[in-house]
């Protein structure tokens, strides 16, 4: 039998379980059990999803689990983790992998030291309009690369935890070096501004500076938007990228297809869109599956051996992740030096 495990079935940890049990359903696997300390809230989510449920982690194994997920609040990452990958169980962490780097590195040499599967969380390097847009640069279809423009806004009560930066921007930090070729940031600058939980930012600007780029740029600027006070425009998941030659529109939240501008050699005038936006045309997505659903099928998939190669979130992912998050932290004075 396979069995997976969700730790934590708050917002995100439902989502899982919402998705574990349509895969279940495929037939990719048998059985989903949840675990939350919270027994009223496991009881309600087992009942909708018709799963079993347990309160204690350290009881997956006896029940059939070889694969978990972790979705529980940032500080219990690490013990939950090396818990699992000990009890001899593959594990994908949501991100950030950890409260910081030690974790992160202690995490890592567990998952060495056991030979268990570890991905982390990034689930937008599964998104179809993100691998579409890598493409297309990877293609040199929009020439070089001048700059990228990044939101990523909600409405929400800040978290405990951890701030906008490691909690939201964590996803434009990966995606803008992901797109780009793995090409990490020279220097990053912003400011962010304290929640009404002190020490804790509920919104940022953060703007980064690369070198030289897959696509023969000379450098690119990518400025960032983070924030939990969209009390104008509301939930904002959208990436642009603007290259000499042509320019591209992600939403998140539109798995079937990205926007393309055309504008050869940064062309003017009116065929161009004059004062406007440049022509632009819709590049469809054959197939493609929500983010969440692509990544969680990729992390069964390579559990049970099915799929092999390198992985788009693995923990080096993980841990390069939260490393640009602390600069981020630390410029806009979230994080002592």
């Amino acid at each position: 039998m396979v069995g997976v495990g969700v730790i934590g079935t708050g917002y995100w940890g439902r989502n899982h379980v919402r998705t574990f049990c349509a895969l279940r359903d495929e037939g990719l696997i048998e059985e989903v059990v949840i675990c939350d300390s919270d027994e009223a809230r496991a009881t309600i989510i087992a009942s909708e999803f018709d799963c079993k449920f347990v309160t204690n982690a350290e009881s997956l194994s006896s029940l059939g689990v070889s694969m978990v997920t972790i979705a529980t609040p940032t500080p219990s990452h690490a013990k939950l983790a090396i818990s699992m990958m000990h009890a001899g169980l593959d594990v994908l962490v949501e991100k950030p992998l950890a409260m910081n780097i030690k974790e992160a590195e202690e995490i890592k040499a567990v998952a060495e030291e056991t030979g268990r599967l570890l991905l982390v969380g990034h689930v937008f390097r599964h998104h179809a309009g993100v691998r579409k847009a890598a493409e297309m640069i990877r293609n040199g279809e929009l020439g070089p690369i001048r700059h990228i423009v990044s939101e990523r806004l909600a409405v929400r009560e800040p978290r405990e935890d951890i701030g906008v930066i490691a909690a939201l921007g964590i996803h434009d930090l990966d995606i803008c070096t992901d797109i780009l070729g793995g090409i990490k940031p020279v220097s990053i600058r912003g400011m962010a501004n304290e929640s009404e939980i002190k020490g804790i930012e509920d919104h940022a600007d953060l703007l980064l500076e690369f070198p030289a780029d897959v696509s023969g740029g000379e450098g690119v600027m990518a400025s960032i938007h983070l924030s939990w006070r969209s009390r104008i425009r509301g939930k904002v998941r959208s990436l642009e990228v603007i290259g000499r030659d042509g320019s591209l529109y992600v939403d998140y939240m539109d798995h079937s297809g990205i926007w393309f501008y055309s504008h050869p050699n940064n062309a003017q005038g009116a065929e161009f869109g004059g004062f406007g936006a440049a022509p632009r045309e819709r590049v469809e997505i054959a197939i493609s599956e929500p983010a969440l659903t692509a990544e969680l099928r990729d992390f069964i998939l390579r559990s049970k051996g099915d799929r092999n190669g390198i992985t788009l979130n693995g923990v080096d992912v993980g841990i390069e992740g939260m490393q640009l998050v602390e600069n981020a932290l630390r410029v806009t004075g979230f994080l002592p030096e």
